[in-house]
């Protein structure tokens, strides 16, 4: 018995698996993002949460109102400045879209609690 037949077909099941796209995938970059970048600082050069204006190009964060992760669309229309540092506002949104929280009186992140030992 010889098992000619069954290289094909591992070879076509291979073919037929499509990847599941990420956000990441269907996120913008180059030109078109820095373009974007400018056309909405134009609009209002404010951070959209506290209102502290922010420098181009490099006080704020292009940030997704409606995460990319969370099946936001990657358009103008949910995109805000927001601005950056280690008080700014993009940090904690992104904290809030991931779901993660923040010890009291710190900027980093809570880690998980410890299991006795």
């Amino acid at each position: 018995m010889k098992l000619t037949t069954l290289r094909p077909k591992v070879a076509v099941l291979g073919s037929r698996v499509q990847s599941v796209p990420t956000a990441s995938d269907r996120r913008i970059t180059g030109r078109t993002l820095q373009s974007r970048r400018l056309r909405i600082w134009s609009k209002d050069p404010h951070c959209a949460k506290c209102g502290r204006l922010v420098a181009y190009p490099h006080g704020f964060e292009l940030d997704h109102v409606v995460a990319l992760s969370q099946g936001g669309a990657d358009v103008d229309a949910n995109c805000q400045v927001l601005c950056i540092g280690t008080d700014g506002c993009h940090e904690a949104k992104t904290r809030a879209d991931l779901g993660q929280r923040t010890r009291r009186g710190e900027g980093g992140v809570k880690s998980p609690p410890r299991s006795p030992a």
